[in-house]
């Protein structure tokens, strides 16, 4: 798949011809209008699913959105061949965005990072989507195949120094030990919150005085899902 770092551009002339403004293009392929800005300033490949959206409402060649092959209109008679090339989507665009994010330098490892917000596991990798993949230094990352990173959600930990947004990396090979921080699934919901083991009691302990403590019991479905190991945050 040549030219598929160009894909933003693609986009952009798509919705040009189409006469739509990014926020009414966003709202028909199902992204926010920033995520739409950054595809097409950035020309970073968006995920299978936006680019089937983009396939299903235009009427775009699928080879040519994935390629830049051949010329944007798509083509009389070839339906068959192309809903072929649009099955195969999310199959070549992930095995891109791995190969680009295999790390040439010994300096740096990629790490996964999640679409979905936690609340201050990952997800389960079959059905949670990667975002992008952020190469990160290797003095960060101890266990690579272990470590995923997902953005917070919320105020509860803002005491220990994790806001909304900010990038979690978490290290699922860590043992958990009284007083990390954790990602811990409740009954399939996730949340990040200072895990606290005294006798045989569990508790998970929110860093803000609005939140009260969660006290594990025995009828909780209750699992650690890794340690946060660092926080990774935007200043400007």
């Amino acid at each position: 798949m040549k030219n598929v770092e160009n894909v933003g551009e693609r986009i952009r002339a798509i919705r040009l011809k189409e006469g739509l403004t990014q926020t009414e293009f966003a709202r028909k392929i199902g992204v926010s209008g920033n995520r739409l800005s950054e595809y097409e300033t950035k020309g970073d490949p968006p995920k299978a699913n936006i680019l089937a959206s983009i396939y299903r409402n235009f009427d775009v060649d699928a080879l040519w959105l994935l390629t830049g092959e051949g010329s944007m209109e798509k083509k009389k008679g070839s339906l068959g061949y192309f809903s072929e090339q649009l099955n195969s989507v999310e199959k070549k665009i992930d095995s891109l965005i791995k190969r680009n994010h295999t790390s040439t330098d010994e300096k740096t490892t990629p790490i996964p990072l999640y679409q979905y917000a936690i609340a201050a596991g990952p997800p389960s990798d079959s059905t949670c989507p990667v975002e992008e993949y952020l190469d990160l230094p290797r003095h960060m990352i101890t266990h690579p195949s272990q470590t995923y990173a997902v953005k917070a959600r919320g105020d509860s930990m803002i005491l220990a120094g994790i806001e909304e947004e900010d990038i979690l990396i978490v290290d699922r090979a860590v043992e958990p030990l009284h007083k990390n921080i954790v990602i811990a699934s409740i009954n399939g919901e996730q949340t990040v919150k200072k895990l606290y083991i005294k006798d045989e009691q569990v508790s998970l302990m929110p860093s803000n005085h609005h939140y009260e403590p969660i006290e594990i019991t025995k009828d909780m479905d209750f699992r650690v899902q890794g340690v946060v190991t660092w926080v990774i945050r935007q200043t400007a």
